[in-house]
Order: C-alpha cells, then structure tokens, then sequence
C-alpha cells in the first residue's frame, strides 16, 4: 500500500520534489510553502510538478477575474468541504484523502484520470487542510468549462515554458 509520501513523491525519481518547476530555485531555501500537483492518466503519471507559493501566485495572477471565479464558484458549489474536512479529521491516515474525488466522490479505482494536489509548508511538512485532495478529470472540466480563452493560454504557456511535449490544455489546474 503507498504511503502519503510516495503518493505525492515524483514519479520519476522517486524521491520527494527538491525544485520550484518555474523558478527552478530549491524549494526548502525559498522559505515559502509550495504545492505539488501530479496528473493521472490511466495509471500513468502525465503530468507532476511542484511550485513555489510566489511562482503560483505570479501565474495565476495573469488568469482572468472571471476564470477565477468560475473556479472558485466550483469549489464552493460543488465540494461539500464541511462534510469532506469532518471525513479527512477523522481518519488518521492522508492516504483515505486519494481513494475518491474529493467532489463527485467516485472512487479513484474506477477512474480514468484523476489529478493529486497537495500543499507543504516552507520546511516540507505536508499541510493538512482542504489539501491534500484527489479530483478526477470529469470534474476538472466541469470546473475549467468556463476558463477564458486568455486564461488557458496562460495555462498553455505555463506547460510549454516548463514541460517537454506538445502543448496543450493537458494538466491539472492545481494553480487555480
């Protein structure tokens, strides 16, 4: 069974994530908490990073009012977050935080695609709170339908100025 850690450790190397995707600058001499975000796609990671708090704030300040609302309305409409923060406190292991879609509750072994957020403090400790989560893709569309055309785009230059690929709307918004 995985562990919190390897749960949210890259796939890749393995170990926890040591660098700000964006500022490429140690993420434990930054002294600001950071958020990892990792994207699955039929039992394969397509998508991790981690970024710094000033880098995500730096990004998303370029998102539009509009877009952010519309996330925003999402998370409020569509997540009972009391009845999610009740469930998470009274379970004793981060781990129960994966098995389903902290919205629509469909549990992760059914799922196609999923994204993972979560949220360490400056010195690396995972943060316990609304994070760390699991929301599948269906409503990672659902919340980003009404994403403005200049808003993806800051998206899309996000993945083409730090990821290797084609570029695309592919990824989790973990930034919003």
């Amino acid at each position: 069974m995985r562990t919190v850690d390897d749960w949210l450790a890259s796939e890749e190397t393995g170990e926890a994530f040591s660098h700000c995707v964006r500022c490429r600058l140690p993420l434990v001499e930054i002294a600001e908490p950071w958020l990892v975000n990792k994207e699955i796609m039929g039992g394969e990671c397509v998508l991790e990073y981690a970024v710094c708090q000033p880098c995500r704030d730096a990004v998303t300040a370029e998102f539009s009012e509009e877009s952010k609302k519309s996330v925003r309305d999402f998370l409020e409409k569509e997540i009972d977050w009391d009845e999610r923060l009740m469930e998470f406190m009274a379970s004793h292991d981060a781990t129960d935080r994966f098995e389903s879609c902290i919205a629509c509750l469909t549990p992760r072994r059914v799922l196609e695609g999923y994204g993972l957020s979560a949220l360490f403090d400056s010195g690396g400790k995972l943060v316990l709170g609304p994070l760390p989560l699991l929301i599948c893709l269906p409503c990672v569309g659902k919340m980003t339908a009404s994403l403005s055309d200049a808003s993806r785009s800051v998206w899309r230059r996000f993945l083409e100025k730090n990821f290797d690929g084609p570029p695309g709307d592919a990824g989790f918004p973990g930034m919003l």
